[in-house]
């Protein structure tokens, strides 16, 4: 399983993907990775996008999800995440074994 998160907006409009692959990870991160991303809905089905309001100085997220040849993308402003989300985002970002990079904003 690969979980890709990409963050956008904020004040400097910088872009900060985050990625983790559970290959690269202990067998208790993977597992504790898989768990979170089932609570947080992204198996399966994708569920509509929740309505979206401009606010320049939030964040918008994109999370995807490949896993035994499937892809799940859920887009998401900062607003409108769910506290499952939020916890696999914070999980995700804090992974030792995570790749990161950040760029300018387009």
């Amino acid at each position: 399983m690969k979980v890709s998160i990409v963050r956008g907006g904020g004040i400097a409009g910088l872009v900060t993907v985050v990625t983790a692959d559970s290959a690269s990870l202990s067998r208790p991160e993977a597992a504790e990775l898989r768990a979170r991303v089932e609570r947080a809905g992204l198996t399966g089905e994708p569920p509509p996008p929740p309505p979206v309001t401009a606010r320049p100085d939030r964040f918008d997220y994109e999370l995807t999800v490949e896993d035994e040849g499937g892809v799940h993308t859920v887009r998401a402003s900062e607003g409108t995440l769910s506290a499952p989300l939020r916890a696999l985002i914070s999980y995700v970002t804090s992974l030792p074994g995570r790749q990161q990079r950040i760029g300018p904003p387009g």
